[in-house]
């Protein structure tokens, strides 16, 4: 299978979990895959997809949004994405700190 096909499986399976009530799929390096509840495994998964996306946002902000915004400085959809992207970022960085 390739890669694509392996994550579009995996995102099925953990819909498919939570719909039916199982225990939620996690990974990590060094246990790769895991079906648990374990409150440790899963408040590491969490984080760690929480600064996932932290990285993300902060990259999109950085490389799209901040020179759309010096380019046109007056334009509301800016403004607006601009305000949204703050206040997101804002929220995953005290979640991925606390």
């Amino acid at each position: 299978m390739s890669p694509s096909q392996v994550r579009s499986g995996l995102a099925a399976l953990k819909d498919q979990a939570a719909e039916r009530g199982w225990p939620p799929l996690t990974w990590n390096r060094a246990a790769g895959y895991q079906l648990g509840a374990e409150r440790p495994v899963l408040e590491a998964y969490e984080r760690a997809v929480v600064r996932e996306k932290l990285t993300e946002f902060r990259r999109f902000i950085t490389g799209t949004v901040a020179p759309h915004a010096a380019a046109h400085p007056s334009d509301k959809w800016v403004k607006h994405i601009v305000a949204q992207l703050n206040s997101i970022e804002s929220t995953l960085d005290l979640i991925a700190s606390s």
